[in-house]
């Protein structure tokens, strides 16, 4: 039977990480081996994935940007694992997704990821559209990701210094600059906070 590579997402705060680290646990119990992979660029945690609650797991493989997860290095490492699980998947270069879903198809390594859609402009990040493109399901999880109004979220807003902003560089990891926050936001809100106001100023700007 093949394997398959699964992607799932949800807004900031919906308990990626503790879904992760329930996994892990799930599979480790049933004596399989499990590699856990992250990018470099989430510095939360360093080289640990850790949730809300402060639970936490030493990940076996720190990704760069450059790096290939087909290198010598992690593929020995690779070769033996029962099941791939990765944190932050948004943040992987389109070919680290590529290389992942060719390690799946060839070596029949079920893999699954977790991560963000969207980023705080409501742009798909790189690594979760070719996720979309090419895992064999995508799943929304059913998080406690709540916006301000109480609907579910949908969105990742940034604010700075507590006003929102669609303005600056896509990656910026909450709590490494104490002046970016994340709010989760249903689709109204981040509408009528954020997408109408930014239209608005593109508007004027033509005006004049």
């Amino acid at each position: 039977m093949q394997e398959k590579l699964i992607f799932y997402y949800s807004a900031m705060k919906g308990g990626k990480t503790t879904r992760i680290l329930q996994k892990l646990h799930d599979l480790e119990e049933n004596g399989q081996n499990v590699l856990v992979i992250k990018p470099q660029v989430d510095t939360k945690g360093s080289d640990m994935i850790i949730n809300r609650q402060k639970e936490s797991r030493k990940v076996d493989i720190l990704l760069k940007p450059d790096d290939t997860l087909l290198s010598e290095q992690y593929i020995k490492k690779i070769w033996y694992a029962h099941h791939i699980l990765v944190d932050e998947a948004q943040f992987l270069e389109e070919k680290q997704i590529e290389e992942l879903w060719e390690i799946n198809k060839n070596i029949n390594i079920p893999i699954t990821c977790f991560g963000l859609k969207s980023n705080f402009q409501g742009e798909l990040f790189a690594g979760s559209a070719k996720l979309i493109a090419l895992a064999d399901e995508i799943v929304e999880l059913d998080s406690n990701s709540l916006c301000p109004c109480g609907a579910p979220a949908k969105f990742n807003a940034r604010m700075v210094n507590d006003c929102f902003t669609m303005e600056g560089s896509e990656i910026e990891i909450d709590g490494a600059n104490q002046d970016i926050t994340y709010v989760p936001l249903c689709g109204k809100c981040y509408f009528d906070k954020i997408y109408s106001k930014k239209k608005m100023k593109k508007h004027a700007k033509k005006e004049e």
